[in-house]
């Protein structure tokens, strides 16, 4: 894997983060206000892949996101783990990151506006 698929990997892992707590955060403060980060984080961790589990826990982000979603967020866990090792990722692996971060940002779209 080339320095710039490998640089480009990193930014669609973060910019799918951001995405993911833009969404999250939505939900969360229209039902728990804005204590939802106490309630979110300290179930788990204080980074977010440390929560993701939490995820498939609470009903409310259960009906935001679908089974296959949830399932890519872990397979996304594992590219994040093998990149933290500055392990190379396969390209399919690289095209998830593209397609998943593209599918959140669609969906942060219509989260949003409504």
């Amino acid at each position: 894997m080339g320095k710039e698929l490998l640089f480009e990997s990193y930014v669609l892992l973060f910019d799918i983060e951001i995405t993911l707590v833009n969404i999250i955060e939505k939900e969360m403060t229209t039902h728990y206000g804005h204590l939802w980060r106490q309630i979110f984080f300290a179930e788990g961790g204080t980074q977010l892949c440390d929560n993701l589990p939490l995820l498939f826990r609470l009903n409310l982000l259960q009906d935001i996101f679908t089974d296959y979603e949830l399932h890519d967020l872990c397979i996304l866990l594992d590219i994040k783990n093998a990149l933290n090792q500055q392990s190379t990722i396969s390209r399919g692996d690289f095209d998830h990151l593209k397609y998943f971060s593209h599918q959140l940002n669609r969906k942060k779209s219509l989260s949003l506006s409504i």
